[in-house]
Formats: structure tokens, C-alpha cells, sequence
């Protein structure tokens, strides 16, 4: 009775913990995948990132409002003292002017004296400027922030599709594997019937011992393979856990039953319409715009620039019995560049050339995807053809 007590109680354990390891399904899998993905986590965060720097952008063409105020303290000065003293006379004005006095009047200058130690010295000021003019620049940085918010996103989704792809593939590539398993699996047991049969036929003179043997190594090739197979299994099991963020060494439970059914697809899409709907082309194209913008901005820093201010300024001394008022101030400031020895013309080729470079790369990049689209086409017409005749 304890005997199947225990018995009952290990087989029941086993079956719960079968029970604990979730079926996974390829849709299953791409959700964790896209829950744990690194590379896409920093993609959401630079898709974010580029909605901050518009809003940046935006309050570039906004007044700005300062405040500054600073304080000076200055110990131990010496005192200033100035004797009284009559009056000098000069014979002319002319005289005056070149400074000779030859005499002096009964006009009494009384002296004075100020006594210094030590002085603290406050100012503080408020100013509002905006800029009037600058050529176009704030237009097209703002212009370029949109950009870049358009391609975080672009890269986002593509990042997304990849993630996707690379646990499809996992996933597809451990089924396959399994596939291998139980195929070499049967085939051991098959070998092993064929090898008893063989030996059987040995024993009664029926073939000889060549034939017998060729049977024990084919069946040892056999093993070996599968030995492979489960190796091979363990790492597709590990890589796909590492894609959808489990440990490395748990085991992986798919359900290796095929729907024997032939997908279908529109293998006659135009290759240059498929090519058009890429991200890839599509971050290629915004790339394009920054770089252009580019241009233009670097033509505005050549410009004339124009901006206004207003301020209010006071002052604070310890020395002075009245205070210093709020003094308002109304500025405007215009600058206008007249010569740089060619650097404009320099920086404006060199975002040329940069534009043309993003246009060869869009070339290639367009040509490499016609040729993997043509790829992917022929794979998919000779994967149909090969379940069709299996």
C-alpha cells in the first residue's frame, strides 16, 4: 500500500509539472519576444526622444525670458581725501585751454571726504528678446525635428519587423529540428529491426557477413546523426529563449503538428510597388529631406539676422543713500555677414555632396531590395512546388 501511495504521488507530481510548462504558439512567442526585445525598448525610447525634440524645436520661433543679478563685495579700501584750495587763473581762454594758470583767485573749492572700507556692490536685471529674422533657420529646424520623428518611428517598425522575423525563424527552425529528432528516431528503430532481421539471415546462411555489418554501421551512422539532432535541438531551444526573454536551459514545449495546407501568395505584385512600402526606403527618403533642410540652414547662418530685446536694470549700493530704480531699456541688434574668405560656399558644398551620397545609397538600397524581393519570390514558388510533390 505505502509502495503505490508513492507511486500515486511521484506520478501525480510529474503530471503537474508537465501541466506547468506552457504550450508555446508562434504568436505566444512573438509577444514575449516583442516584450523583451532590447534593440526595441531603445527604439521606443528614441521614437520618444524625437517627440521631445519638436517640441524643443518649437519654442525656438518663441520670446525668451532672462533673469540675471550679480553681487560684489570688496573689503578694506582706503579712504579718498581732497584738500581745499583757492581757485587758479589763466591770462586767457586760450591759456585755460592749454592749461597754464599763472595766477590764483579768492574763490574758495572747499575739500572733501569720503570714506570707503567696505563697498557691496548689487545690480540685477530682467530682459525679454525674440528673434525677428534668422534667414529661415528656425523654419527648417523645426522642419528637420518632424523628420526625425518620422524616421525614429520608421526604425521603430522596422526594428518591430525584425524582432518578428528572427522569432518566426526560431521558432520555424526548432520544429524543423524536432522534425530531425523523430525522424532519426524511427529510423534507429527501423535499423534496429533490420539489423535483427539481417542477423537472423547471417545465422542461416542467407547473406554474408559484409551485408551484416554494412546494416551495424549505418545504424551507428544513424545514432550519431541523432545524437546531432538533439544537440542541435538543445541550442534552438536555447536561442529561442534567449529571443523571447526565458532562461537558456528551460525546456521548450511547441506543438509539433503541421496544418498540411499550402499557404497562398501573390507572387505577381509589381517587384517596384513591394520595394516602395519598405521602411528602409522610407528612412532613406526622410534622411534625404534632414539633409536638405541641412543645406538651407547652413545658407541662413549667412544671412542678415535680426532680433530685439527689452530689459529692466537696477542697482544696489552701500554707499549711496538712495536706491537704483528699474531702468527700462528697448535694444536692437542686425547682423549682416559681409566676408569669410569662402566658407559658405565651402559648407554649402560639402551638405551637397552629403545629398548626393544619401541618393547613391538610396540607389543601392532600392537595387539590394528588388534582388531580395526576386529571392524570396523564387523561394516561396519552390517551397509551394516542394509540399506539392512530398
Amino acid at each position: 500500500m505505502i509502495k503505490k501511495i508513492y507511486i500515486t504521488f511521484v506520478i501525480s507530481l510529474f503530471s503537474l509539472s508537465l501541466s506547468a510548462e506552457e504550450l508555446l504558439t508562434i504568436e505566444k512567442c512573438r509577444d514575449l519576444a516583442v516584450e523583451h526585445n532590447h534593440q526595441l525598448k531603445k527604439a521606443r525610447l528614441q521614437k520618444e526622444e524625437s517627440l521631445e525634440n519638436i517640441k524643443t524645436a518649437r519654442t525656438t520661433a518663441l520670446p525668451s525670458l532672462s533673469a540675471a543679478a550679480s553681487w560684489t563685495y570688496i573689503s578694506n579700501l582706503e579712504d579718498i581725501s581732497l584738500p581745499g584750495s583757492f581757485l587758479n587763473t589763466a591770462a586767457s581762454e586760450e591759456a585755460a585751454t592749454r592749461g597754464e594758470f599763472s595766477g590764483s583767485s579768492d574763490i574758495w573749492m572747499p575739500g572733501f571726504e569720503i570714506e570707503l572700507g567696505n563697498i557691496s556692490y548689487l545690480t540685477a536685471n530682467l530682459t525679454v528678446s525674440q528673434a525677428v529674422y534668422a534667414g529661415g533657420k528656425i523654419k527648417y529646424m523645426n522642419m528637420q525635428a518632424d523628420e526625425g520623428a518620422k524616421i525614429a518611428s520608421l526604425e521603430y517598425n522596422l526594428t518591430f519587423s525584425e524582432v518578428v522575423e528572427q522569432t518566426d525563424r526560431a521558432y520555424w527552425n526548432l520544429l524543423a529540428i524536432n522534425a530531425q529528432v523523430d525522424l532519426a528516431k524511427s529510423y534507429i528503430e527501423m535499423l534496429t529491426e533490420f539489423e535483427r532481421q539481417m542477423f537472423d539471415m547471417y545465422q542461416v546462411g542467407l547473406v554474408p557477413a559484409s551485408e551484416k555489418l554494412k546494416v551495424n554501421v549505418q545504424k551507428n551512422e544513424a545514432e550519431l546523426g541523432l545524437l546531432r539532432a538533439q544537440n542541435a535541438l538543445k541550442v534552438a531551444e536555447m536561442y529561442l529563449n534567449q529571443l523571447i526573454g526565458r532562461d537558456l536551459n528551460r525546456k521548450v514545449l511547441i506543438d509539433k503538428k503541421l496544418r498540411l495546407s499550402t499557404p497562398e501568395f501573390n507572387t505577381g505584385l509589381c517587384i517596384a510597388d513591394v520595394a516602395e512600402g519598405r521602411d528602409e526606403l522610407s528612412i532613406l527618403d526622410h534622411q534625404l529631406k534632414i539633409s536638405e533642410y541641412e543645406k538651407k540652414i547652413i545658407k541662413s547662418d549667412y544671412l542678415p539676422q535680426l532680433g530685439v530685446g527689452a530689459s529692466y536694470y537696477t542697482f544696489f549700493t552701500n554707499k549711496l543713500e538712495d536706491d537704483g530704480d528699474f531702468q527700462p531699456t528697448v535694444s536692437a541688434q542686425l547682423s549682416i555677414p559681409l566676408f569669410n574668405w569662402g566658407q559658405s560656399k565651402s559648407k554649402r558644398n560639402a551638405a551637397r555632396l552629403r545629398i548626393h551620397q544619401l541618393e547613391t545609397e538610396r540607389r543601392n538600397t532600392e537595387e539590394l531590395i528588388n534582388l531580395e524581393i526576386q529571392q524570396a519570390k523564387i523561394k516561396v514558388e519552390e517551397a509551394v512546388e516542394t509540399i506539392l510533390i512530398a
